[in-house]
């Protein structure tokens, strides 16, 4: 500026003073010269402090660079955890939970009752015709076996009728038990979502720019979808499976001492690992065993990276990189392929082994007292297998949508901390001087 032709003081909208520097400073009391002034003094004031503070200021650099801002932040945000807390986040559905509690007892409970039904057809499709001719007709309390067969049909028709009325009920319980599950806990699922999305966003708007400078977009973002859905996880979800699982197996073993408690021991001490092999079973089947990897360096973190950056990435040229990281993410997504080929062969193997080696057990012991006990019928046999077996169906659907404690315990942590984490610079905050 000194050394320009022309050097134009503007104030209030207006050119005040115009001309060199030498012109200028002539002025006793001209602007520009209190404006040249001051600054030497400000100049004179802070270089006597800038020397001294350059040694700290470079320490305090080194220092944040050396810094794993991450490792600090997962400490924080894993000691932020609280599961009292998290629950007390849930208390205002109490309502909602209950009525999906009612719900889960009775879809759980639904579970056995096919297994007596199933038990049921079996016997009514599989009836024993004695063989008749007309000089014994008498002896099966007929006139003719024509008459004897009739009967047999028609009692074979009633029966069907009732119990295809049986079947209709379990059908509505079923559909009617699960419509409640859906709409208690689906509604305080949401509700509880909504919520701690609604705070997570306050807090998030809250935070000064150094918050955002040391977090990714992605992991911002997950924090507001991924990490609020997933506090239900200690809400209604342990409810919900406990629920529908004590009910199923507390119905099936009650049936099963009914008809032949010799048999219901038995089935008492097999459903450990029936239902351990039933859960692996449904686990693979809807590929609940695998686990999808949400960070920063995983495929679809890439893409969600890319596309959210896709101005710098086309700036910059950077497709050809980024596309050699997805690549590469996709490879070392699942390096050990062949192992975890093996390990879900292995388990599909064993679900099946144990399945079919208590199901073995159980038919042999079943037809044993069948043989030596009297007092026991066929029907009674098939009624507490199959009420102890579907039973253990409904065990293994509880827990097929379990999700990993140890995630969850993460993504709670993270929204606590976020929650309760001051901001230095509130923009929202009310305090101070209004101007």
């Amino acid at each position: 500026v000194r050394n320009a032709d022309r050097i134009a003081f503007i104030a209030d909208g207006r050119v005040k003073e115009i001309g060199t520097h030498e012109e200028l400073m002539e002025k006793p009391h001209g602007r520009y010269k209190r404006l040249v002034e001051s600054q030497k003094l400000r100049s004179t004031m802070t270089a006597k402090g800038l020397k001294k503070a350059a040694a700290g200021d470079k320490e305090e650099e080194e220092e944040d660079i050396d810094q794993d801002w991450e490792a600090v932040i997962e400490e924080e945000e894993k000691n932020a955890f609280s599961l009292a807390r998290v629950r007390e986040m849930a208390a205002p559905e109490a309502f909602y939970m209950t009525v999906g509690s009612i719900g889960a007892l009775m879809a759980g409970s639904v579970f056995p009752l096919w297994g007596l039904l199933f038990a049921e057809t079996i016997d009514l499709l599989f009836r024993i015709v004695e063989p008749c001719e007309e000089a014994t007709a008498g002896d099966l309390g007929f006139d003719t076996c024509q008459d004897y067969r009739d009967d047999m049909a028609d009692d074979m028709r009633d029966r069907s009728f009732i119990v295809a009325g049986y079947w209709a009920i379990i059908a509505v319980g079923a559909v009617l038990g699960n419509v409640i599950v859906f709409w208690g806990f689906g509604n305080a699922s949401e509700r509880i979502n909504k919520r701690t999305r609604d705070d997570a966003f306050t807090a998030l708007v809250r935070q000064e720019v150094a918050f955002f400078d040391k977090r990714s977009v992605g992991a911002i973002t997950s924090q507001l979808q991924d990490d609020a859905a997933r506090i239900q996880t200690f809400s209604q979800e342990p409810i919900r499976s406990f629920l529908i699982a004590i009910s199923s197996v507390v119905t099936g073993v009650v049936l099963s001492f009914v008809y032949m408690w010799q048999f219901a021991l038995l089935a008492i001490g097999c459903i450990p690992l029936m239902g351990f092999a039933t859960s692996m079973e449904m686990k693979q089947m809807l590929g609940e065993d695998v686990t999808d990897e949400e960070g920063l360096n995983s495929p679809g973190g890439i893409i969600v990276e890319t596309l959210l950056n896709m101005n710098t990435v086309s700036a910059l040229t950077m497709e050809g990189a980024r596309m050699e990281n997805f690549e590469t993410a996709l490879y070392t997504s699942e390096p050990n392929y062949v192992r975890d080929g093996i390990m879900e062969g292995a388990t599909a193997g064993l679900s099946m082994f144990i399945q079919q080696w208590i199901n073995g057990l159980q038919l042999w012991f079943g037809g044993y007292l069948l043989f030596t006990v009297d007092g026991y019928e066929l029907n009674d046999f098939l009624i507490a297998n199959f009420a102890i077996l579907f039973s253990l169906f409904g065990l293994g659907a509880a827990f097929q949508d379990m999700s990993d404690r140890k995630e969850t315990e993460r993504s709670a942590g993270r929204i606590l901390h976020l929650l309760d984490r001051q901001s230095l610079i509130d923009p929202l905050s009310t305090e101070g001087k209004t101007l």
